[in-house]
């Protein structure tokens, strides 16, 4: 049996996290035997790991506050060995995941399925397989100087480069031209038939109000996700009088500063921030608009989740929602500004024949993975 190795950072809910739990659901119905690394093993997806699954976990050392704390004198020592040994690959050779012990093993595949963290470097470093993937699932690359010529370094040493879609894939060779020969593109798998069994679920914090809107943003919390956008969006149509409630799954860096936002504009009986949700599925059911206001995605997975609902979705004009959408024929494409999405919302919700004409046209897509299946088939040599 063919040995996988999938390295990723942790199981928290996120875009990555949710397309390796379906990634792996594929794999695991092959002829493969699946290992997963992660630095953080606990996480709100980890029970949806397909139970075949092996998880292995490379554990951060010890912070200088819990060192202070530890009662225990040789357990004391022994972190603070480790301590420092940390601090001496991360702030002296500036390789902190060369910390990390080797795998053993060797595999027939090793992935590094996020661009994020350690999980490229140490499938580099660390691991010892026959064929190398580098799973890419950004919108966009932000690195310069030392850091873009370490990745440069570390991506031209994988077999492949794996971008989640067209857009994804023109933005990376516009950064790493030298590297066209190897990155292809493997769209993220939908898992249809889960989402809309798991939407069936009964909520009961999204009560339905006669003549009230409901919309619906499923979003990691951060800069680029642009929910200040859409609580500058909220803001708007509240000063306009529209009757609505707009609820946020999801935590994050920013979901603090968001709270407080949406306090100071006293918008709390409209913008409903829920947190994390392990089954967002019935609340993106339920809403009257699916609204996404990233200023940056690679292949938005919530997007695809909203057409297998058949819902109606408002989204920045970004290049693969574009894609998505079908160039504005599945959904309505803005450009990340306040007032037009706020005109689209209500140019769409005063145009019976517009909205159900777009409904209509939503209600025949069909969400399909068939190209990702086949790409992958591929690219394990199934």
């Amino acid at each position: 049996m063919r040995k996988v190795l999938i390295i990723s950072n942790d199981l928290e809910m996120g875009g990555i996290q949710k397309s390796l739990i379906d990634f792996l659901h594929f794999l695991s119905k092959k002829e493969f035997r699946l290992d997963v690394l992660l630095w953080e093993k606990e996480g709100v997806l980890k029970s949806q790991i397909p139970t075949s699954v092996n998880i292995i976990e490379r554990k951060y050392p010890k912070t200088w506050n819990e060192i202070k704390k530890e009662k225990n004198v040789l357990s004391k020592i022994q972190y603070f060995f480790n301590y420092l040994k940390f601090n001496f690959y991360s702030k002296i050779l500036k390789k902190p995941w060369l910390y990390f012990a080797k795998i053993s093993e060797t595999y027939d595949f090793a992935i590094s399925y996020s661009q994020n963290g350690f999980p490229r470097f140490f499938a580099i470093d660390k691991v010892k397989s026959k064929k190398k993937y580098l799973w890419f699932h950004h919108g966009s690359y932000d690195f310069k100087g030392k850091e873009y010529d370490l990745d440069k370094k570390y991506f031209a040493k994988f077999n492949q480069l794996i971008t989640v879609s067209d857009a994804n894939k023109t933005m990376l060779l516009k950064h790493f031209p030298d590297l066209e020969d190897k990155i292809s593109v493997v769209p993220n798998i939908i898992n249809v038939e889960k989402i809309i069994s798991d939407a069936k679920e009964l909520v009961l914090d999204f009560p339905k109000i006669e003549g009230v809107y409901n919309f619906v943003t499923v979003s990691r919390f951060s800069k680029e996700k642009g929910i200040n956008l859409a609580v500058d969006i909220a803001t708007e149509l509240r000063n306009q009088g529209l009757k609505f409630k707009w609820y946020f799954i999801g935590e994050g860096k920013t979901f603090l500063e968001i709270k407080k936002l949406v306090a100071e504009r006293d918008l709390k009986d409209v913008c409903i921030l829920l947190g994390t949700k392990e089954n967002p599925y019935p609340y993106m059911k339920l809403a009257d608009f699916y609204i996404q206001t990233s200023f940056v995605e690679s292949q938005s997975i919530t997007i695809y989740e909203a057409l297998a609902l058949k819902k109606l979705i408002f989204t920045t004009d970004l290049p693969a929602l574009n894609d998505a959408l079908e160039n504005g024929n599945l959904g309505v494409l803005c450009k990340a500004e306040k007032m037009d999405f706020v005109n689209k919302i209500t140019h769409l919700l005063n145009n019976d024949l517009l909205k159900n004409n777009l409904l209509e046209t939503v209600e025949k897509h069909e969400v399909k993975n068939e190209i990702a299946f086949n790409k992958l088939n591929e690219l394990f040599e199934i």
